[in-house]
């Protein structure tokens, strides 16, 4: 499903489960697996999915480690896909629907910026998730919204002198 998610966007064919590493090799990607074992119950025997990409673009560079990998992580939560970690930020968000990922200077009030430029443009926010590396520092927003932003809408979230970098995302 990983090699899929990396593939699909970047192929002119219709990627499956069955011929999507085949067609990673035919792009000249390299994908290598390492399984770390750790003590788990048999109903639950993987805890989480670390995923890092190397030698590519990023459109969040948040994402990306201090090695310059992409960095991600998730974990199936009663049944829905969740992520966990984008690069050194903790979130909880689930995965589905549409995603804006929203870097910036982690101060108060961002939260009601952004939701109010959002609430202006009639875009429904359908969860929200903060995470931070250090107070007043840094954070990254994941909001859910129902629909995709119009451009000006995008543009004005941009606009908020405390984002440093966002991003909208189709799940």
């Amino acid at each position: 499903m990983v090699t899929k998610g990396i593939i699909e966007p970047i192929s002119d064919t219709i990627i499956n489960l069955v011929n999507a590493d085949f067609s990673a090799k035919q792009k000249g990607l390299r994908i290598s697996e390492e399984r770390i074992i750790v003590d788990s119950s048999p109903e639950y025997p993987v805890e989480s999915i670390q995923v890092q990409i190397s030698n590519v673009q990023s459109r969040f560079a948040s994402a990306l480690s201090e090695n310059g990998n992409i960095s991600i992580e998730g974990k199936v939560k009663y049944g829905v896909p969740h992520l966990t970690r984008v690069g050194p930020f903790s979130v909880d968000v689930s995965l589905e629907g549409n995603l804006i990922l929203c870097k910036q200077v982690d101060q108060p009030g961002m939260i009601g910026k952004v939701g109010n430029i959002l609430g202006e443009s009639n875009v429904n926010v359908s969860f929200m998730s903060v995470g931070r590396t250090v107070k007043g520092k840094q954070a990254i927003m994941a909001i859910g919204v129902d629909e995709e932003p119009d451009k000006d809408t995008q543009k004005k979230i941009g606009e908020v002198s405390a984002v440093e970098e966002f991003v909208f995302l189709k799940l």
